[in-house]
């Protein structure tokens, strides 16, 4: 029976795309001698909504949500393998996506320095760090499996270590005198239980210990670390950029040195782990499947296949949620149309409508039609009045009414609602004001003079 997962990658194509194993049909039939049936993977689940690359790719119970270059994150219900929402609440690259294990809140980090808490099914913002790390980009999130920390990396080299009940930094940790570590810190992870965690340089990998906010192994690297995967409280595995996977298990004295395995021939750009299955991904789109033997700490291969993209993210969705119910042709639509261009400082607007639900969409045209009908000529007056000057004149176009208020301003020396009073009823015109008094001539100065004299 192949595993019930399916693998989820985001592509710099803009493509995010699912693979779920199944058995060969050559190999289906039982033969005389017991041998264990081939897999293959195929292709079940394919989107392009992104207007730019993929960054980040989350997956935790029914939900997937992948973040891009082009600002938006987009959330799909794999019950019924639909979009079901779009997240316009950063302004720069979705760098790194994480949702709580809990299923409570999805946590997004961009380049616009902005942290995001998001609540799961309203899809509302419940918490907004603006300047998480000094304002500089937010690269890593990591939850915690017990949802109440979680850990994050920015371009400030510092990793701050969250309180989510408290929705504040509980400690930061600066990570600048880390020699080993360089100049960007990469391969932040937990473990299953969430006792350690992982922090990676450019030949090293290190894993910290919680309680003591210390160092526990730290282990040289023949390749720089790319990704990691935890198989329990004690094994860890890092994906190198020389195709080759290293087995670290905390069960080793401190001085051993890690196994090697190799893998594939690129760069091991994203790895995971679930249902006692390994999932793979080289820079050059080749995915493969492995099971694990822990007590050999050996990795044998079950499928491979290459998707002709080259990857950024991957995610593996549990199948076993959905019952006997397995959707393997069920797909959402790739949009093959030309992108409409977008001039600079505009966002990109989603593609045709897929049945999602779009809040802020939905704003936006309401507020376009409050400006309209407040940029109408006379919209402040009554309605009574608008049905009097109706019953007297014909209805005047909006062009012609602006450039005779123009024109009436201009030439009177009174108030800009002259004119309009004096097309009101007789109430309307005790509220204009008096009339300017002429200077006195030297005429009328003399008469004045004499009168008082006599």
């Amino acid at each position: 029976m192949p595993p019930d997962i399916e693998i989820i990658v985001g592509t710099y194509e803009e493509y995010l795309l699912g693979y779920q194993l199944s058995a060969s049909p050559e190999e289906a039939a039982p033969a005389a001698a017991p041998a264990p049936a081939k897999l293959k993977l195929k292709q079940t689940f394919a989107d392009k909504s992104h207007a730019g690359s993929i960054k980040s790719v989350a997956v935790q119970g029914p939900w997937v949500a992948s973040g891009g270059s082009d600002d938006r994150i987009f959330v799909y219900d794999m019950r019924t393998r639909k979009q079901s929402q779009i997240l316009l609440s950063h302004a720069g690259t979705v760098n790194t996506l994480q949702f709580s294990p809990d299923l409570t809140h999805l946590l997004s980090g961009s380049a616009d320095g902005h942290m995001i808490a998001t609540r799961v099914g309203s899809w509302s913002i419940e918490g907004d760090w603006k300047k998480a790390h000094a304002g500089q980009p937010v690269t890593h999130i990591s939850c915690h499996p017990s949802s109440k920390l979680a850990l994050s990396l920015g371009g400030d080299q510092v990793l701050n270590t969250w309180n989510l009940v408290k929705g504040r930094v509980a400690y930061k940790t600066n990570l600048k005198s880390k020699t080993t570590l360089g100049s960007q810190p990469d391969c932040l992870s937990w473990s299953t239980q969430g006792d350690h965690f992982t922090l990676s340089g450019p030949l090293c990998l290190e894993i910290w210990d919680i309680k003591s906010a210390h160092v526990v192994r730290r282990c040289k690297m023949p390749a720089k670390p790319i990704c990691v995967a935890w198989l329990d409280g004690n094994e860890c595995l890092a994906g190198l950029e020389n195709g080759s996977i290293a087995w670290i298990s905390l069960k080793d004295e401190e001085e051993a040195s890690p196994t090697i395995i190799p893998a594939h021939e690129a760069r091991v750009k994203a790895m995971a782990y679930l249902n006692e299955s390994l999932a793979t991904v080289s820079s050059a789109g080749e995915i493969k499947v492995w099971r694990i033997d822990l007590e050999e700490r050996e990795l044998e291969e079950i499928a491979s296949t290459n998707m002709d993209c080259r990857p950024t993210g991957l995610g593996l969705l549990d199948l076993g949620q959905f019952g006997n119910t397995r959707p393997l042709e069920q797909r959402i639509k790739v949009e093959s149309k030309p992108k409409a261009k977008t001039e600079p400082g505009q966002t990109a607007k989603p593609a045709a409508p897929r049945g999602f639900v779009t809040i802020e969409y939905e704003q936006d045209e309401k507020q376009e039609a409050d400006e309209e009908s407040v940029a109408t000529p006379n919209s402040k007056q009554k309605p009574k009045q608008k049905k009097k000057e109706a019953e007297k004149a014909p209805q005047r176009k909006p062009e012609e009414s602006s450039d005779e208020s123009n024109s009436s301003e201009e030439d009177s020396e009174d108030f800009s609602d002259s004119d309009s009073d004096a097309s009101n009823d007789g109430g309307h015109r005790k509220r204009r004001p008096p009339k300017r008094k002429q200077p006195p001539t030297p005429s009328s100065k003399r008469k004045v003079k004499q009168q008082k004299k006599k």
